[in-house]
């Protein structure tokens, strides 16, 4: 699958720019103003840009995870990283549901929480469609933004897919979001997806397999996932600011 590392660098740049204070951000990689979707209730924030009706929608990662740029060196601070984000963020509501009321044909289960996240915007995102002039569809998102950016992708595929010529995403470090049914559904639906893991970047193994999630067909592992310290690097490596570095050396190195 051949990837548009452009595309993916000003992505993964909004991604990193999208952490910031909604009030004040400015988006480097782009001319105009957003349109903020803010959630306090869920803690969930997102910014639209329209271009010719080429719409692109950035999910912000958890906070939590902007911390991870310092101190990972010590053993207690991955261990307070691990309660706090791993266990506290996607373990906890790692129940599977059908968020829909629609019968459920595909088996599809989606992650609680992400699903919770989700369907706190899902409303004003619909109506953003339905309003505005949008012929393709880019979402893109770090980390727990990545999980929403996948279901957000199929959902918006499934209710607009009539409406739009092209939907695809490009995620950074995404956590799995659904179990087998869904990740079915989601290949079918958006064939378009880059879900690039750097690394040993922890977060794109959880939750596990046995637990009752799987992958999608479209990941992506960029950089060797090779350290000398396995446990510090697991961590380390899921930092979007690497996910930057990469695509910019990528497109250093051919010429671009």
């Amino acid at each position: 699958m051949k990837v548009d590392y452009a595309k993916a660098l000003k992505l993964a740049i909004s991604a990193k720019e999208c952490y910031e204070d909604f009030a004040t951000v400015v988006f480097s990689e782009w001319d105009e103003k957003p349109f903020f979707i803010n959630q306090e209730n869920t803690d969930t924030q997102l910014a639209i840009f329209n271009e010719s009706s080429a719409v692109t929608i950035i999910f912000r990662g958890s906070d939590s995870y902007t911390d991870w740029v310092t101190n990972l060196s010590t053993k207690q601070r991955r261990v307070e990283v691990n309660q706090q984000v791993v266990k506290g963020q996607i373990i906890a509501e790692q129940e599977k549901i059908y968020p829909y009321s629609t019968n459920n044909k595909s088996k599809s289960l989606l992650h609680k929480g992400f699903s919770k996240s989700y369907f706190s915007v899902r409303e004003e995102i619909h109506n953003y469609i339905k309003n505005n002039n949008v012929s393709s569809l880019t979402i893109t998102g770090h980390s727990l933004g990545g999980a929403l950016s996948i279901i957000c992708a199929v959902d918006l595929q499934y209710n607009f897919g009539n409406l739009l010529t092209s939907i695809e995403t490009y995620t950074f470090g995404a956590p799995k979001v659904g179990n087998q049914g869904f990740c079915q559904s989601y290949n079918q639906r958006v064939p378009k997806s880059y879900h690039f893991i750097h690394g040993l970047d922890l977060i794109p193994a959880l939750p596990r397999w046995w637990q009752g999630y799987s992958t999608t067909k479209t990941q992506l592992r960029i950089c060797p996932p090779l350290s000398w310290n396995f446990v510090s690097a697991r961590f380390k490596d899921h930092k979007i600011i690497n996910y930057v570095n990469y695509f910019q050396e990528k497109l250093k190195s051919s010429g671009n």
